[in-house]
């Protein structure tokens, strides 16, 4: 009988992976991976909001849930029967909104409000949200909620391409400045100059867009200088700036796209027109779309006598009042219609 010693089972030694052998099988799986990252990577492309108040929808000719800026940059995605999947995305204010679960959506909206680019009544309006549309919280920061929503917009309201979104500074620090060189003042980017201001001059900046800063500089000319707007006409501005500060406004010639309602006769319950005078009861302006009047002297009537209600027009209108005397709504002058 031959003795065989004992030997001990040894382990099989852990199989080391071979780069060059395996290098096909990280390959594909890397091609999955990036196949499976949400983009905007595929297909996914810009396009910017023609003018005030279009429509966006939750489908293509469904229900209405904000009327969009003239401006406002959007991912699109699909397209159908003329209309184009977009992704809307902004802050509102907490206190017009309610948790819900429905229809995959977290968030209802209670009142109409504006949707802005950053959480601050300072940002950008980017749209006036319908009261009952349903959204999807991304964030809350103290007040505001970040809130997104895909719906879906007319493609012949969608031009391509991303316009520079200007975006308000909420910091205190961030909007103050001091220019270290005389520079050029321009109303708006790449337009013609229309002044200086030295070297030294303490600015604010009030938005940012595209390497460019909007800028308010405060400082004293003689009143001898100054005359009435006449033609100078001003956009941005919005019914509840006029009811916030209405003596800074009054006089203002402003650019306003409304939504026609009616044209009404004054009577004697209304304190703020004389009896007899003819008014446009309207919404605006877009996208905020609050309730305004506008007086329509009587060589404008036949100017706005072609319109229907829900028509939108733009109009160039001198501001009367910030604040009706009851309601609290703006009254303005009509200067002249804007074909």
């Amino acid at each position: 009988m031959t003795f065989v010693p004992y030997r001990r089972p040894q382990s099989t030694p852990a199989c080391r992976p071979q780069p060059a052998a395996h290098a096909p099988f990280s390959l594909v799986l890397l091609a999955l991976m990036a196949w499976a990252l949400p983009a905007p990577a595929r297909g996914q492309q810009a396009a910017t909001v023609r003018r005030d108040g279009e429509a966006f929808r939750s489908d293509p000719g469904g229900t209405q849930l904000a009327r969009l800026a003239a401006g406002l940059a959007l991912a699109t995605q699909d397209s159908r029967g003329g209309n184009t999947q977009v992704t809307v995305d902004g802050w509102v204010i907490l206190a017009a909104l309610r948790k819900v679960n429905r229809d995959g959506h977290d968030l209802a909206v209670t009142r109409s409000v504006n949707l802005r680019s950053t959480p601050s009544t300072n940002g950008r309006i980017l749209g006036r949200l319908v009261a009952g549309a349903l959204l999807d919280q991304v964030e809350q920061r103290d007040t505001w909620v970040h809130v997104q929503r895909v719906g879906w917009v007319a493609s012949a309201a969608l031009a391509a391409g991303p316009a520079p979104a200007a975006e308000a500074d909420t910091t205190a620090d961030a909007r103050r400045a001091v220019l270290k060189r005389a520079v050029h003042l321009y109303r708006a980017p790449d337009a013609p100059a229309t002044g200086m201001l030295q070297a030294g001059v303490p600015v604010r900046i009030t938005a940012r867009a595209g390497g460019w800063v909007r800028v308010e500089a405060a400082g004293w000319v003689r009143e001898s200088e100054m005359q009435q707007a006449g033609g100078q006409d001003v956009s941005g501005v919005t019914a509840a700036d006029l009811r916030s500060s209405p003596d800074e406004w009054r006089g203002k010639v402003l650019r306003w796209t409304i939504q026609f309602i009616a044209l009404q006769t004054a009577d004697d319950l209304r304190p703020d027109f004389a009896p007899g005078q003819r008014y446009i009861l309207a919404r605006g302006p877009a996208p905020e779309y609050a309730f305004v009047y506008v007086i329509v002297p009587p060589e404008k009537v036949a100017a706005i006598s072609g319109l229907q209600p829900l028509d939108s027009v733009t109009v160039l209108a001198r501001v009367r009042s910030g604040r009706s005397a009851y309601l609290a709504n703006p009254i303005l002058e009509l200067v002249d219609v804007v074909p």
